[in-house]
């Protein structure tokens, strides 16, 4: 009878040590980021460098869900609308998906306050408005980016530094530029960046979404793009359909103009050998857009704290300068440098300044700071787009 009494202990204790140590350990979270994945460079840093940063400091499993921010807020949209559960927790977003995401009542917060590295280490100034519109504490600035122009200096001699140049080039070689439909992100930064240049962004800057209104004031714009679409790649006939095909055609030299919303995308295209050494970086003289892209987290969310906890991790001073790397992502980040440790101010140097033999594939920080042009009001985006379907692309 003892020796069962002493049996049954045993059991009992062995079932209640194996309970306590199954309580105590923490069940690691996943938290999906929804996300454009139309680069290698981004993607390679979400997935090689933020994701086990976040899992060895944060304990939550980041996974990445490549979708484009147009797509994946329609599913967000529909699984709110239908109230069903989601697997959608953060979301890479900004400007006028920002605009209608918090709108239409898709986003949760504000949490801003409940980020420490946000409130420590981040420029206030870029935490407050996207695309003109307050953000009220429903994202978080993740980085910033400018739009530049890439071109072949050795069958460019002399790069256009305005539209009417550009115009210019263009006619005398046909063929030789395009751009994307303007539902791309890139291709509308490049008609914004023509409207400031022939128009001025003062003339947009307190506007209403008015289409007739805005159709008339971008006109100038409206009537240049229709000029040059007989000289465009392949007579106009047809446009890429995202930035990723523009850059193919820029690699296999059927162009000699490329573009993008990243400023030292150069760098790291020309020391990957994809694109030719002699890749340069162009601005206009009267300035191109200029803003933040931001982390928001979905309101169907099943990970709310845990989504905070990689906003945190991602403005990190190490993960903002490990995304800064010039030979990486090469995203501008969005620290205040005068909060940081003078350890981290020097990491941050050497991480943006080029090896020399790059030097001249990208602009400095300062020219780039001197070009810069604030972003027009995010609906007043949508209206741009569409008048350019409608009066370029359809010719109504």
């Amino acid at each position: 009878m003892k020796k069962t009494n002493k049996l049954l202990s045993l059991f009992l204790a062995a079932i209640i040590a194996f309970s306590s140590i199954g309580c105590g350990k923490e069940k690691t979270e996943t938290v999906t980021l929804y996300a454009w994945g139309g680069d290698e460079r981004t993607n390679a840093y979400i997935s090689d460098v933020l994701a086990p940063y976040v899992l060895e400091t944060a304990g939550v499993e980041l996974k990445h869900v490549p979708m484009d921010a147009a797509d994946f807020l329609l599913k967000l949209s529909n699984e709110t609308k239908a109230g069903a559960k989601s697997d959608m927790d953060l979301l890479w977003i900004n400007g006028e998906n920002f605009y209608s995401a918090l709108e239409n009542g898709l986003l949760y917060g504000p949490f801003t306050e409940k980020v420490p590295n946000l409130l420590k280490y981040v420029d206030e100034s870029t935490a407050l408005t996207d695309f003109g519109y307050e953000t009220k504490g429903y994202e978080a600035p993740w980085g910033k980016a400018q739009f530049v122009l890439f071109y072949d200096s050795s069958k460019v001699s002399a790069p256009p530094q305005n539209a009417a140049e550009l115009k210019e080039f263009v006619k005398a070689n046909p063929g030789s530029f395009t751009y994307p439909l303007a539902n791309d992100f890139t291709a509308s930064a490049f008609i914004r960046t023509l409207i400031y240049d022939l128009v001025g962004y003062e003339a947009l800057k307190e506007v209403d979404n008015d289409y007739a209104t805005v159709k008339n004031i971008i006109r100038p714009v409206i009537d240049y793009l229709n000029e040059i679409e007989p000289y465009l790649w392949k007579k106009g006939s047809t446009y890429p359909s995202d930035s990723t095909q523009l850059e193919s055609l820029y690699r296999d030299g059927e162009i000699l103009f490329a573009m993008d919303y990243s400023a030292n995308k150069a760098l790291s295209m020309v020391s990957s050998g994809l694109w030719p050494e002699t890749t340069r970086t162009l601005v206009f003289e009267k300035g191109t857009p200029f803003n933040t892209h931001f982390l928001a987290i979905a309101g169907l969310s099943s990970h709310k704290e845990a989504a905070v906890k990689v906003i945190n991790a991602a403005l990190s001073p190490e993960m903002q300068i490990k995304k800064a790397e010039l030979t990486g992502w090469a995203d501008l980040p969005v620290m205040d440098y005068s909060k940081l440790s003078e350890e981290d101010r020097k990491a941050l140097d050497k991480a943006m300044t080029p090896e020399s033999r790059y030097e001249k594939n990208i602009l400095t920080y300062a020219e780039l700071d001197l070009h810069k042009q604030p972003e027009l009001k995010a609906d007043l985006v949508d209206v741009i787009e569409q008048i350019w379907y409608d009066t370029v692309l359809n010719d109504r």
